[in-house]
Parts: C-alpha cells; structure tokens; sequence
C-alpha cells in the first residue's frame, strides 16, 4: 500500500463522468430491451482486478479500470432479477455473488451467469432477505432473516442450514466474521458464536451468546475481525447512537468511533473500514486510523491496492478518490426510478414522477419531472410542488410540456424547465381547501385546436381550458364533476367529446362542448355507467382509457378490457353499451374468454398499427391485435427483462417505436415494430443498409405512410417477399417467401399505401 494519507479532504472534484458504454449511447434494435433506471443513489461497492462495481437503487453498474469506461447490469444482460441488497468479490474463486431482494442469487464469473435461486425459491416463513456475505475456505456464509446459510463455492450448491436461534429458532443474522477460530454472528439478539471445526454447527446447542458484551441481546448490526481483533457494532435505539466494541482478551468500547449511524463494517487482510452517514475511517492492522474521509454520504467503501479509496455514496453514485481528487462516476439515467405518467413527442419522452394513495391522497413525492431526448436523460426536481400525475405535450412545440400536479396546479415546462405553475391566482383553476394552497389536477389533454384541457378535482367549476391564445376559462358542468373526491386521466376524441375516469368505483364523465368554447349553451355532460346491452353495470372500476385509431374508446378495468364502438352515440342516441373482447380459446371449440377478464388493466397505450399495448397490476404488460383477440406478447418477470409485473404506465414513440414500461421498480422499454404512418414517402429510410454477413437481425423499414404495402424484388423485377407495414414501420427478416436468406446483390422495395394513392421506390443491398 502506498501514499497512506491521514485525513481525505476532497481538494478537486473532476468532470462528473457520465459516458456509458455502447448500448446506451445509441438506439436499441427491434427486439431488444434497455432500462432507464437512476445511478446516483448507491449503497454497495465491490472491486475485483479489472472492475469496480457498484450497486445503486437503479441497478448494477461498473468501472471498467483498464479502459476507463461505464457499464450497466441487468436483466437485459442476463441477470436474473433486481433489487440487490448485498454483494461481495471473492478474489481466489475470481467470482463476484449478488444477493437480491427476493433471495434470488447470481454469480458472476467471467462472461457466465449463473443462477442459484434455492432460497428464494423454499418455503421459508418470515424473513428471507439475504444481509450480507462472508467468504472462508471455499464458502459462501449468507447472512439471512431466518439464520446463516452456507453455499459451496466449487460445487455451487448449498450445503447447509444454520438455524441458531434459542430452541433452533429463526433468527435475523446481520453479519457474519471469523477470526480463524470462531465463527461470529451479529444478530438483533446479541452476537454468538461458534468453532469452526465443530462438526456440528447444525445444532444450535452449539453456537453460544457472548454474554462479555455489554448489551448481550441487544441489537448488533455488524461484526468483522482485523489482527488480533474481532469488532462489532451495537445499535441500541436506531437512532444514529451505534457503539463500536472490539476483543482483544476483554470486550472494549472503540470511543473514537461510537455515536454514529453506521452503514457497514468490512475488512481485509490490512484494513478495517467503518462506513457512515458521516464519513468513512480505515484502520490499519495496528489500528491507526489511515484514512477519514467526510463528503457526501457514504453507504460502503473500499480500499485498493494502490491506496484509492472507492465509496458507494448516496446521491453522487461511485466516488473514486486518489491523489487528493474526486471523480463521480456513474452512468447517465433519470433521477427517479418512478414514471408514474409518460408521454412522448416527435423528439422526446417524458416522465412525471409523482403519485396517489390509493383513496387519491398525496404521497408527496417532490416535483419530479424527467427528459429522455438524444438517448440522454435529464431531469428538473423542484421541492415548491410535489406530485406530478398527469402530462400533456403541445402539439404545436414538442419541446412544450406540461404536468398536472395533485395539489399544485399545472406546471408548464420548456426544454425541460419549469416555468409558470398555473393555479387559482393566474389562472381559472380553483383551490379546493382555499387558504391552502390544494389545487388537485388529477387529467390533461389538448385538443385539435390547441387548446388545453384540464380537471379540477373538489371545486365548484371542476372543468378549466387554457385556450390556444392563453386565455383561461372553467366550466360548472350543472354541478355535475364537484362533489367527487378525484377526476382523473381524460382523452379529447376525434370528435372533439371529452372523456375522463373518475375513480372509486365511480366510472366515467363525458362532454361535448359541440366546438364551442365560449358558447355553453350547446354543451352536454353526462356521468356514465359502464353497460353491458341489458343495461347492467359491468364495472365501474376504470384504471386506464385510451381512443385507438379507428376512434373506439378503449377501457381499462378490474375485470379486463371494454370497448365503445362509436363511441360518439352516446350523445346523438343517447346511450352506450360498453362491449368485451372475446379471445377464442383455440382448443377446437366454439368458446373464447373476455380479454384479461381476471386481470387489473392499469395503461392501454396503443402504437402506429393500431395495436394495443396493456399494462396491468401484477400480470405484466400484454400487446394484442388491432381488435383485441389475438395475443402477440405477453412480458412478464418469468419470460422476459420487463423488471416488474407491475405496470402503472405505458409509452409508445411514435418515431422510433420503441415501447416505455413504468412499473413499480423502474422504467425499461422495449423495440417494437411499430411506429406512427407518415403523410407521405418523402423520408423513408431503410437500416441496416447494406445489409453484411455478420448481421443477422430485423431490417427496418421506416418513414411509411400507415398501412403500406411493401413488395420486395431482385433487380430482375422478380418477387422475393412481400409485407405489410406496422403503421409507419415495416420489418424484413431478410429471407425470400421459402425462408431462405437473399443472396449477394441490390434488391428494390416498392412501397404503395391502401388505395395506390402514394407510392415510392427504394433499395437495399446485401453482401455476404
């Protein structure tokens, strides 16, 4: 070890390192996944020979030290789950073990993955959250919820079970040590211990409570041994008063370092590391401290070879610090992991990251709103508003946004900048509890001439529009909208009506302003049922809605998905029956079951095929045909990277086609097949082009006006394929009608739309 310093000081702080590696510095090809999770807040650190790896609420990530580089890890990569919770490098085996939430198990060695979901897996009541790792002669000691599990490193498989609680009891580990002797357990009941060489440390008759330790069954969250000591922590109320003891022959208070609020206690062959809140200090061997450093907030640390300090630190990602310099590394991502709502326009996708209870109250989550645009992320958080749950793109600017707060009124952004928030002082918005500043906007949505629609929830005109030239108006609507506790997501129809969800098992309100802002004489509102065609209520339980493009209501229910066909019939007839989709059972009967009948719907977003993607509370996200009955993907944890079955949104671009999940642990999308029909053939664009012998992949075919046909032929004019465009992207295999891949040469791609109004020609080349 070298250049020992005493105290680190950050004297200069580099250039925030935000390079990621290849699969996120440009777009992701058909077929494949990416997640879009945040970086900064880690809590884990791991070094082996080449890399430093670093474990953050996001995700796993790595500093590549030979070339200076950022990687992501997850499950598009190979992973088997998320959440990870404890992680440690074993330097003789060259493997790194990953612990997560769920008690799944990964080892990294090399290039290979490898599984281990044992625990996870068994029937073990209680807590079975893996806390940390210890490594000794060839095993893996798991400190777990319910006692110590023991994992064979060479055989990769789990040799046994420690319960040592009295009578054999679970019990939480925290930690576990040795000093070459013993075998030490920090537990929430004291700290015990055990020989290593008694061949039966299955009993529990054999592990002893250290009775010497002041506090003998009082909480101890640590435990590691360094020379000729074995330390511990003691947390004895949970309030930042951890004391730090030690043995040597007698148990002694290390007072240099009690009355702190410790995250970890790690040790090598030469150091001991305390990491705080406050700070991180290294031991030597003789107990001197080496190093005390005191920035940001440290959550794990550990030391090189060289002498460079690594920290896990909450809020600024990985900290690398040598020679009197700090470097914040950590790969480019939103700040939050929540996309409670998501739009998106030409250029860009955008998050809110606010939310409800589930009665609509505040969770007051800060004001978070998130810019993906240049396959980069950026994001405004602002602490004067809190919940943002709705969105709303202008469709004059793409880069014009605004986000409805629950609570606060709108926000207006540009370029991904707030600026005016509009509540009852500037706008016809009004404030439900007045003197408090309680301005709920739960729906927002322009229509066709610019206008911006908004619901007010728990005031007398609950109904407002920011007309296109700025001008703001509200509307009573008979009183119809004021006494329901929330108003929620609302679409304008090609129509112009108005439809929105009003929560709680209400249902759905609908208006036809008849195009007339100004005049509400003509104007119509209706509270509606959701009727099957005898007039009975089907459900009233409406999570999601959305208007396809054929100009059928889509609605997303507690018991599946409903459609109104013509929806505009329920102001010129005067009612609406509201219809299932049956998918037919394809078992040879006659017989089909209603679309996700068994199934909470949360998101219906549909994409430039006139598709429909579904999102629901716990069965992942599905996409289905233009009418519902054919299931083309079903996403869920078990078959694919999607990283929950929980999905509280759903973003389709229409420019690139790639299809955004937010779920309750993250955002990740996926590259779909279908994007938004141009009006012409005036960009169309064919990637890749020339196709080479190393590519084997999807070649798209983009810029199509909707439903265009594609007739594929070799120079000669003969027919080697023919497609049809999803929207405004059609995809080739590259293969001819028997299957076979083309050979070398140019090939021509004639393109016409439906009625042969348009067309264009266009060309590829293959080289193999």
């Amino acid at each position: 070890m070298t250049n020992l310093l005493r105290h680190i000081k950050p004297v200069v702080i580099s250039a925030i390192l935000l390079a990621v590696g290849m699969r996120l510095s440009s777009q992701i090809a058909i077929g494949e996944w990416r997640t879009h999770l945040p970086y900064q807040f880690t809590n884990l650190v791991m070094l082996s020979d080449e890399r430093a790896f670093c474990s953050s609420t996001g995700g796993l990530f790595y500093y590549d030290l030979l070339e200076e580089r950022v990687e992501t890890l997850s499950k598009t990569d190979g992973l088997s789950d998320n959440g990870i919770v404890s992680m440690r490098w074993n330097e003789e085996e060259q493997l790194a073990l990953l612990a997560y939430s769920n008690a799944n198990l990964d080892i990294i060695r090399g290039n290979e993955i490898i599984n281990i979901p044992d625990i996870m897996k068994k029937a073990i009541p209680g807590d079975k959250t893996i806390y940390d790792i210890y490594f000794l002669d060839g095993m893996a000691y798991l400190s777990c919820g319910f006692g110590i599990v023991v994992l064979d490193l060479n055989k990769l498989e789990i040799k046994e079970t420690y319960y040592i609680g009295d009578n054999g009891d679970h019990m939480k580990i925290n930690q576990v040590s040795s000093d070459g002797i013993y075998l030490y357990a920090a537990t929430d009941n004291g700290v015990r211990r055990a020989a290593i060489d008694d061949p039966f440390l299955i009993d529990f008759n054999s592990w002893e409570t250290i009775d010497m330790l002041p506090d003998p069954n009082g909480v101890y969250t640590a435990a590691a041994h360094l020379g000729d000591r074995t330390y511990v922590i003691n947390d004895p109320n949970g309030v930042g008063s951890d004391r730090v003891f030690y043995y040597d022959g007698t148990w002694k208070e290390d007072t240099r370092f009690s009355d702190m609020d410790y995250a970890e206690l790690r040790s090598s062959d030469e150091h001991l590391i305390l990491t705080s809140e406050s700070g991180v200090r290294v031991l030597s061997d003789d107990f001197l401290v080496l190093y005390e450093y005191e920035e940001g907030r440290p959550r794990s640390a550990i030391l090189d070879e060289q002498g460079t300090l690594w920290i896990a630190d909450y809020g600024r990602g990985l900290v690398r610090y040598e020679d009197e310099q700090e470097s914040l590394i950590r790969p480019n991502g939103p700040f939050s992991s929540i996309a409670y709502k998501m739009a998106a326009s030409s250029q860009a996708l955008y998050t809110v990251s606010g939310g409800v209870t589930a009665p609509w109250n505040n969770v007051f989550r800060p004001g978070i709103f998130q810019v993906f645009e240049n396959e980069s992320w950026r994001s405004s958080i602002r602490y004067n508003y809190q919940d943002l749950v709705t969105l709303a793109v202008d469709p004059r600017d793409p880069g014009h946004v605004f986000a409805g707060s629950w609570g606060f009124g709108v926000v207006e952004y540009s370029d991904g900048v707030p600026g005016t928030i509009y509540n009852e002082f500037n706008s016809s918005l009004q404030n439900a509890v007045p003197g408090n500043n309680v301005v709920r906007v739960g729906g927002l949505a322009f229509d066709d001439d610019d206008n911006l629609w908004v619901t007010n929830t728990g005031v007398t005109e609950p109904i407002s529009v920011m007309k296109s030239d700025g001008e703001w108006k509200s509307f009573r609507i008979d009183g119809k909208l004021t006494d329901y506790g929330a108003l929620s997501e609302i679409i304008i129809t090609e129509e112009g009506h108005m439809w929105g969800i009003i929560p709680k098992g209400i249902g759905l309100f609908a208006l036809n302003f008849n195009g007339t802002i100004d005049d509400e004489e003509d104007d119509e509102y209706k509270i509606v049922n959701v009727l099957d065609e005898n007039g009975r209520v089907i459900t009233n339980e409406i999570f999601s809605i959305a208007e396809d493009l054929n100009g059928n209501i889509w609605l997303g229910t507690n018991q599946g998905v409903l459609v109104y066909y013509s929806p505009g019939r329920l102001f010129s007839d005067g009612t609406l029956y509201a219809q299932d989709i049956i998918v037919p059972r394809n078992d040879g009967t006659i017989y089909g079951d209603p679309l996700l009948q068994t199934e909470k719907v949360t998101a219906i977003e549909v994409d430039g095929s006139n598709r429909k993607w579904l999102g629901t509370a716990d069965g992942g996200a599905f996409l289905v045909s233009e009418n519902g009955q054919e299931q083309i993907y079903n996403f869920n944890t078990g078959n694919s990277p999607i990283l929950s079955n929980s999905i509280s949104d759903i973003c389709v671009s229409g420019e690139t086609g790639e299809v955004f999940f937010g779920t309750d642990k993250g955002l990740i999308s996926f590259k779909g097949t279908a994007t938004s029909g141009a009006t012409n053939y005036e960009n169309v664009r064919v990637f890749p082009n020339p196709v080479r012998e190393t590519y084997d992949g999807p070649i798209a075919i983009k810029g199509l006006v909707a439903e265009t046909t594609v007739k594929i032929t070799d120079i000669s004019g003969n027919l080697v394929n023919e497609l049809e465009s999803f929207g405004g992207q059609a995809v080739w295999d590259g293969k001819d009608f028997s299957g076979r891949r083309v050979a070398t040469g140019t090939y021509l791609i004639f393109l016409a739309n439906r009625d042969a109004t348009a067309a264009h020609v266009t060309k590829i080349l293959f080289i193999h």
